[in-house]
């Protein structure tokens, strides 16, 4: 394949199977190629049309986060009796193959090998650009392109790879998987082995943190003045809708704990423990008194309906355009029962999740706030009643919040410690408890968890923690499909079926094998 004049996001073309499909981003930071890779400029565009594609619809702005794992992990009830000709239907009844929901899985593909395009195309060009770059623009840029190519492979390989890699790691560690593609060519690029593939991950994500470490604003290395030249324009102002050094980090902890080995886990919580080790130093950095980076977990006397979708905790997440758009029809607070597009849980679902004080079978000390504060009880007349999912509910968040989508948060990290503890060789369950009684305790659920559960129960009631903690997410499927879980709501006796997204036709009709 050629590369066109202008900045460029090829579609389905990157894995080089079609070269028509050109995915535009109809936005300022289109430039004619030969001057977009002249001037530190240039690359920070092309960076930042990484971003802008990543929050579209076709991605991050719907598809990856609240759409397509959320109904395939079964989290609400909203599609139950809805037609058989409904695409969310075809999701949360696994049928990822059929006529309504396949186009919607060859749209994640080629968007998502487009970012990885543009992203391979500004590599290629920017070591040669070195020397006549600022250092600072040249090592964030840089770690941050690779960083967006890994991401990208990763969530890929989520949908798209199989999952429950630490019960099966020879038969996926030989087996082919997505394509991992690091330069822009016209050729076949070949399907990496599972452990080919994780290897190119752990690598381009080492790599993106040894470049972010001494120059990324958000490790506190050096004081402000020191961006003053290249921060004119307040381009490193905003730090936590970029991957930055943290974000890197924990991607790095998601990656190897979905590998799962023994030795993945012991690096899975190291990596997890440097995010845990700069929050806990209150890792907040300003610029011009403006904070450009935080890292704080809300707890249960700030978190309410204004923050619900809690961006103050996003170590990484993305800006979208008219996130109310997109989710109408899916959040809404008082629904009839025809009302099927709404995310809800009924009555019995919502108190046997977060443990209503109501319920007979309560464990719990403290009510949890995202009980209170992220689902609203249906109050429609002549409708069932059940409790509607609004924690991205666009009328009641803040400025700060709005417009705003998750892609890795705080709580995420102690959560990956936490079970890489109870997970280890030799299980340290008082450090695993610890670390979810934190999260829970922001919660307001103020029991300590129990360091004599076993390593089963415990990671039991992690499962639990991330189906509360993740409502509306997409991270919930994530860990069903890692862990190998037998069942989930409203679905038993789950299979690779139940998890795996089929490869796009053109992708098959070229050879490729899932």
């Amino acid at each position: 394949m050629k590369i066109k004049a202008t900045i460029l996001f090829a579609a389905a073309a990157l894995t080089f199977t079609a070269c028509n499909d050109w995915f535009d981003v109809t936005s300022s930071n289109e430039v004619r190629e030969a001057d977009h890779y002249s001037t530190d400029a240039g690359f920070q565009q092309v960076l930042t049309g990484c971003y802008i594609a990543m929050a579209e619809d076709a991605l991050y702005g719907k598809n990856l986060s609240w759409y397509v794992p959320v109904l395939a992990a079964n989290e609400t009830t909203s599609f139950g009796n809805y037609a058989s000709t409904s695409t969310e239907y075809a999701f949360q009844s696994h049928n990822y193959a059929n006529q309504y929901a396949r186009p919607v899985c060859e749209n994640i593909w080629a968007k998502a090998y487009s970012v990885i395009a543009n992203a391979n195309a500004a590599l290629a060009k920017i070591d040669g650009k070195q020397q006549e770059m600022n250092t600072i623009n040249y090592h964030i840029v840089k770690g941050e392109l690779l960083a967006v190519r890994a991401l990208m492979h990763f969530q890929l390989l989520r949908l798209f790879g199989y999952g429950d890699w630490a019960s099966r790691k020879a038969e996926l560690d030989a087996k082919a998987t997505v394509p991992y593609v690091t330069t822009v060519t016209k050729e076949l690029t070949e399907q990496p082995t599972g452990a080919q593939f994780v290897k190119l991950l752990v690598a381009d994500l080492t790599a993106a943190a040894d470049l972010l470490k001494d120059y990324d604003p958000v490790c506190g290395v050096h004081e402000q003045s020191y961006y003053d030249e290249v921060n004119d324009a307040g381009y490193y102002n905003n730090r936590n809708s970029r991957l930055n050094y943290y974000a890197v980090k924990a991607l790095l902890a998601q990656v190897y704990l979905w590998e799962g080995s023994s030795a993945s886990i012991d690096l899975a919580r190291q990596a997890a423990e440097e995010v845990i080790a700069a929050n806990e130093d209150a890792n907040i950095i300003a610029f011009d008194g403006q904070n450009t980076y935080t890292m704080y977990m809300l707890d249960a006397q700030t978190l309410n309906s204004s923050n619900a979708i809690m961006a103050p905790e996003m170590l990484f997440g993305l800006k979208t355009q008219s996130l109310d758009v997109s989710l109408s029809g899916y959040v809404k607070a008082n629904y009839a029962d025809f009302d099927y597009g709404v995310f809800r849980l009924t009555s019995e679902d919502a108190a046997t999740l977060f443990d209503d004080p109501e319920t007979a079978d309560v464990d719990e000390t403290g009510l949890d706030i995202r009980f209170s504060n992220m689902l609203t009880q249906n109050l429609a007349a002549s409708s069932t009643s059940g409790y509607a999912l609004t924690k991205f509910s666009q009328e009641s968040l803040n400025t700060y919040n709005k417009n705003k989508v998750p892609v890795i948060r705080l709580p995420e990290v102690y959560l990956i410690a936490a079970e890489c503890y109870a997970r280890a060789s030799q299980p340290n369950l008082e450090k695993a408890a610890e670390l979810l009684t934190a999260v829970r305790q922001n919660r307001g659920l103020y029991t300590p968890v129990s360091s004599t559960l076993t390593a089963d129960e415990f990671l039991a009631k992690l499962q639990d923690e991330y189906r509360r903690e993740f409502i509306g997410e997409g991270e919930v499927f994530y860990f069903y499909k890692r862990t190998g879980a037998a069942t989930m709501p409203r679905h038993d006796e789950l299979t690779d079926d139940d998890f795996l997204l089929p490869y796009p036709e053109f992708e098959v009709q070229a050879g490729r094998v899932q």
